[in-house]
């Protein structure tokens, strides 16, 4: 992705709708660094984002003894347990955000090839 001085055009990469933008930065900082610099600065980000999630997953894993697929099977098969419920929404909540960081860090590092 090309970080260029003016909103220029869009177009699709890899099934990913990328843009071009624009945005100021003091005239040093500008000089110093490259538009390359700044997407790896934005998949560092994601990358710790979706890890963040990733171990948010983990723990779920280690306090259900189990994967998400399968807790969820068990909760949606069983007797109502709140407790459980409760579970499965915010694991459910972390699988999703996992997925959608990874994806996101995955098109950054992609766009700096």
């Amino acid at each position: 992705m090309r970080l260029e001085t003016e909103l220029q055009k869009e177009f699709n990469m890899q099934n990913s709708t990328l843009k071009e933008i624009k945005f100021k930065l003091p005239s040093d900082i500008a000089n110093s660094v490259s538009k390359k610099e700044i997407v790896g600065l934005l998949a560092e980000k994601a990358f710790g984002k979706a890890e963040y999630y990733r171990s948010k997953c983990k723990e779920m894993e280690e306090k259900h003894g189990t994967d998400f697929k399968s807790f969820k099977k068990k909760v949606e098969s069983s007797e109502e347990n709140f407790s459980r419920w409760d579970d499965l929404l915010v694991w459910e909540g972390y699988e999703l955000a996992y997925k959608e960081w990874k994806k996101k860090y995955e098109e950054l590092r992609d766009c700096m090839k």
